[in-house]
């Protein structure tokens, strides 16, 4: 990345930076920038077909997230009844405790 790309970017995020500092940033955008190039290469191969290597070496790449539908399991109230009836006291539904202030 070219000092006048982040002198501008610079700008935009009203960062003040030093000479020195911009020239650390271009050539840490410029490692970044390449292993983005690399991220973007094994996304494609594992897009496309594979050769049986690198079908071991990016099979984590292949993994999706299983969902499953969010069905109750309880019935209404019944952790109330059981909450309640674990409590020492009640009274008309509020569990006493003790006072802690």
């Amino acid at each position: 990345m070219q000092l006048g790309e982040i002198k501008k970017l610079a700008n935009l995020a009203r960062i003040n930076m030093s000479e020195e500092e911009m020239i650390g940033m271009a050539q840490d955008f410029d490692s970044i920038l390449a292993y983005v190039d690399q991220i973007k290469e094994i996304s494609n191969k594992v897009s496309g077909d594979l050769n049986e290597e690198d079908r071991k070496k990016y099979s984590y790449l292949r993994f999706n997230n299983i969902m499953r539908d969010d069905i109750p399991t309880d019935k209404p109230g019944d952790k109330v009844d059981k909450i309640i009836r674990e409590m020492p006291e009640e009274k008309d539904l509020f569990l006493k405790v003790k006072q802690i202030l």
